[in-house]
C-alpha cells in the first residue's frame, strides 16, 4: 500500500503521508483528505494509480461548497465546480442548505470531462 501513498504524494492536491490512511489493505481501500485550497482532479488521480500499477474500482467524495441554481457544487476556496446528479438528494440539499453552504457526498466520477457527484450512490 506504500506504493499507493507514493503515487497519490505526487499529485497537488494530495496531503502529506500521515494524513493517508488504508482503511481494508486486503481490498486495498485507501482514503485521504485533499490538501486544503487545492481543487481535486479525478482523472489525475487515475492516472498516477494506473501508472503505480493499481487500478480504481470505485471512489467516494465529499465536499462542501455553494449550491448553484443549475444543480451544480462551487467550492469556495478553490472555485472548484461539481455537477450534481441524483434529483431527491439535491432537492434535499437545497432545502438544508437554505441559501448557504452545502456538502454532497456520493460516488465521484467524470462526464463529459466534468467532475460528477452521484449523489444517489451509497459509500462502499
Amino acid at each position: 500500500m506504500y506504493g499507493i501513498k507514493a503515487a497519490v504524494r505526487r499529485l497537488e492536491f494530495s496531503p502529506g503521508l500521515e494524513d493517508m490512511e488504508v482503511k481494508d489493505i486486503t481490498n486495498g481501500r485507501f482514503v485521504f483528505p485533499p490538501r486544503p485550497g487545492k481543487a481535486v482532479s479525478l482523472g489525475e488521480l487515475r492516472k498516477v494509480i494506473d501508472k503505480a500499477g493499481y487500478e480504481i474500482e470505485g471512489t467516494w467524495i465529499e465536499a462542501t461548497g455553494a449550491l448553484m441554481a443549475d444543480g451544480r457544487l462551487r467550492i469556495p476556496e478553490t472555485g472548484q465546480v461539481f455537477r450534481l446528479e441524483g434529483e431527491d438528494r439535491l432537492r434535499a440539499l437545497r432545502e438544508q442548505a437554505g441559501g448557504g453552504l452545502a456538502t454532497a457526498a456520493g460516488a465521484w466520477k467524470v462526464v463529459d470531462r466534468e467532475e460528477v457527484i452521484l449523489l444517489e450512490e451509497r459509500r462502499p
